[in-house]
């Protein structure tokens, strides 16, 4: 895999070089949003497999970084930061990363989200890539990475379709937050992450936003994770 890392900070940079166990990957680094915008309106962007980015960087913001690669690309995308909480994990999300990770954290389970991702953009998942289905009056189609309702549509993120399809494939039974982790996020679920949550509360903005009814289809279900009901269809 070819990695690129956008991090300024350099004893970041090293310990992942040090400690990253699969020679096969090749980490290239960028030290400031300056030579970040330059690699992203370049063809180069194309040729990687994964960006990892922190989000405070000395010159400007990681997350205007993130805005830009995910106008032009899918690529799977990393967000790291030094302090943060979950409007820090909600801005990142809502502007198209995949992961958000805090300093300090494992190589090794960085690592795994990293290969994990990737193997999920590669169709090599459990999940179905190309699944469609309903929830409620809207029309999910995963394989595209949108929603459609009465001719208007909403796109999702990677991990949202994932877990769109978690949801789905567990339709009318709880569904635990650590299948969800294991399933859609690739990784073991830490209660004290509230990742999913602020990944379920954009899910049921998008599907209100195309349909009100349908927006009520995930329940939350206390002490174990939530549930995808069917919601009335009005006026079908």
């Amino acid at each position: 895999m070819n990695i690129m890392i956008i991090e300024d900070q350099r004893d970041v940079v090293e310990m992942l070089r040090l400690n990253w166990s699969d020679s096969r990957d090749r980490l290239d680094c960028l030290a400031s949003v300056r030579q970040a915008n330059r690699f992203i309106q370049s063809n180069e962007l194309a040729a990687y497999d994964c960006i990892l980015i922190d989000i405070n960087l000395t010159d400007g913001s990681g997350l205007e970084l993130l805005r830009d690669v995910r106008s032009r690309s899918d690529v799977p995308i990393i967000m790291i930061s030094g302090a943060g909480d979950a409007d820090s994990r909600a801005d990142a999300i809502s502007v198209g990363a995949d992961d958000y990770v805090m300093k300090p954290f494992s190589v090794k389970e960085l690592r795994a989200r990293v290969h994990r991702l990737h193997e999920a953009r590669l169709g090599r998942s459990p999940l179905r890539q190309n699944a469609a289905f309903r929830i409620g009056n809207i029309d999910c189609d995963i394989g595209r990475l949108s929603m459609h309702c009465d001719g208007a549509s909403q796109p999702l993120t990677a991990l949202e379709g994932r877990i769109l399809q978690v949801l789905h494939a567990s339709a009318g039974e709880d569904c635990p937050k650590t299948c969800i982790a294991r399933q859609a996020l690739f990784r073991e679920h830490d209660p004290r992450d509230k990742t999913i949550d602020v990944y379920i509360n954009r899910l049921r903005g998008k599907l209100a936003e195309l349909d009100a009814a349908s927006g009520a289809a995930i329940k939350t279900i206390r002490g174990v994770g939530y549930r995808l009901s069917d919601t009335p269809q009005q006026g079908k």
